[in-house]
């Protein structure tokens, strides 16, 4: 499973919003990788959700890791919806994130 981002993805948004120019070859491993990231959450979004009359899960988000660009699209789905499955059934216990900011 994918669990950091990836460093090129990184380097490239960071070197975007910095207001580097990006060449065409950067821009478009951006835009794939993009692509690839709304597809996944469409497709999580739409496994979890389905045969539910009403929507448990109404947005989701997360990080790709390393593996993100090589692993299969289905495969990350599948690994998603499986984690999902383990929250749910409390096989995993998941705990909110402390910022420390008492919110």
């Amino acid at each position: 499973m994918c669990t950091m981002m990836n460093d090129r993805a990184f380097e490239l948004t960071s070197k975007a919003l910095m207001g580097e120019q990006l060449t065409d070859e950067e821009l478009k491993y951006l835009q794939k990788r993009d692509a690839k990231y709304k597809l996944v959450r469409y497709m999580y979004l739409e496994k979890v959700n389905a045969g539910s009359p009403s929507p448990e899960v109404t947005n989701f988000h997360f990080t790709p890791g390393d593996g993100f660009d090589e692993m299969p699209t289905i495969d990350i789905v599948n690994e998603l919806v499986k984690v999902w499955n383990q929250i749910r059934s409390g096989e995993i216990k998941a705990e909110p994130l402390d910022f420390g900011d008492a919110s």
